[in-house]
């Protein structure tokens, strides 16, 4: 079999086990097709337990994980399954911080050959270990208790304090795609033209302060009664900082990678187009008396539904409900729509983001980009080079 690494015919099976797991003896890295590898999880690799022992398990730090994720990334470009030629994705594995290949197509695992050591060493010591880290545990649930029991009394019962729900809130942090060659020009073109016209309106300069109130779109209103360049142009102005702050966090986060992909022309296109189809959802089949919509939440739900698109694997780290976390892109796109539909009916939605789009408006956004996005990459599959990487 070829190494996707080596590009040569050197990957050779071993027996481990009940199963013939195949191994290049150059660089260490190893192929198990779909189920396999539960030999390496479980410690029945080839030579696994030749593998020194460190001091931790497997790579800690959020820093440390994140950059990992991202080499790999990097990596998958240049890479193919050695089993149907597919293009591989990346994935955590089992949440470690070690990064693997996997093929969608055949379901099997490329793992580099450092990543093989760091997974045989980390499941090794968590196997070697497990009645230590049972009793341990155990030990310590028993001290936690005699310790509430002295300050509270042995009579009363100890009950666990549920905290506070996090505001449901998503947006996301940082992505682990690969950082495009070309400046984005247009993404932070728009970055900077919202927030200046954002000044522009709270200090009221050159008459601004009223073009807010001009543009907004009321919901349900119907096309003929709004100006025909009303939806092209409210995603450029805000209702407040926070939807201002949300916007500019998803454009920042997802458009430079989505403009790297179409390029810059086409980008800009994407953004205004799918702000015009939010804000035109938005008067057409919105509820009427609503609170008349801004901003660029339609907007950047395209970016989203084309990024999702494009990289449905990619890791983004995401605030939501109180918590950070790095997710693949189809599970952000899911908590996105998740939390949508609980601001669409709560009040929450009126304390931070006076000017909300109804939900018909963010989803007609989500889906102009992703229906975009699919029609590109359509596009691209007929007409790319075989080399062509694909997200």
């Amino acid at each position: 079999m070829r190494c996707p690494f080596c590009k040569i015919d050197s990957m050779r099976p071993a027996e481990s086990g009940a199963d013939r797991i195949d191994r290049c003896p150059s660089c260490g890295a190893a192929w198990f097709d779909a189920g396999e590898i539960r030999e390496l999880a479980e410690g029945r690799f080839p030579r696994a337990g030749e593998v020194p022992a460190g001091e931790e398990a497997f790579p800690h730090g959020k820093e440390g994980v994140s950059a990992r994720m991202s080499r790999a990334w990097k990596k998958a470009a240049l890479l193919s399954c050695p089993r149907c030629s597919r293009p591989l994705s990346v994935i955590d594995f089992r949440n470690t911080g070690v990064p693997v290949f996997r093929c969608r197509e055949c379901g099997g695992l490329l793992v580099q050959g450092d990543a093989v050591l760091d997974l045989a060493r980390g499941f090794g010591i968590h196997r070697r270990n497990a009645a230590l880290y049972e009793a341990l545990g155990t030990s310590m649930a028993g001290e936690m208790r005699r310790r509430l029991e002295r300050e509270y009394g042995p009579d009363r019962e100890i009950r666990a304090e549920v905290g506070a729900p996090g505001i449901p809130v998503v947006v996301p942090l940082a992505d682990g795609g690969e950082t495009p060659g070309a400046p984005p020009a247009v993404t932070w073109g728009l970055l900077g033209m919202t927030v200046a016209l954002h000044l522009l309106v709270m200090t009221g300069l050159a008459g601004a302060d009223g073009f807010a109130a001009r543009l907004a779109l009321p919901g349900g209103a119907g096309l003929s009664r709004v100006p025909a360049f009303d939806p092209w142009l409210a995603p450029f102005f805000h209702g407040g900082i926070v939807p201002l702050a949300a916007g500019c966090l998803f454009l920042f986060v997802l458009g430079d990678n989505v403009e790297g992909r179409v390029g810059r022309g086409w980008f800009l296109a994407l953004y205004l187009a799918c702000g015009a189809a939010a804000g035109s959802a938005h008067v057409t089949w919105g509820k009427a008396g609503e609170p008349a919509a801004l901003g660029s939440a339609g907007a950047v739900a395209g970016v989203l539904g084309a990024y999702l698109v494009f990289f449905p694997q990619v890791p983004i780290s995401m605030y939501g409900g109180g918590k950070v976390v790095s997710v693949p892109a189809y599970l952000f796109a899911c908590a996105w729509a998740a939390a949508l539909f609980l601001w669409s009916w709560g009040p929450l939605s009126d304390l931070l983001n006076p000017a909300p789009y109804s939900l018909a408006g963010n989803l007609a956004g989500f889906g102009a980009g992703a229906a975009a996005a699919a029609l590109w990459r359509f596009n691209e599959d007929i007409h790319s080079s075989p080399g062509r990487p694909m997200g």
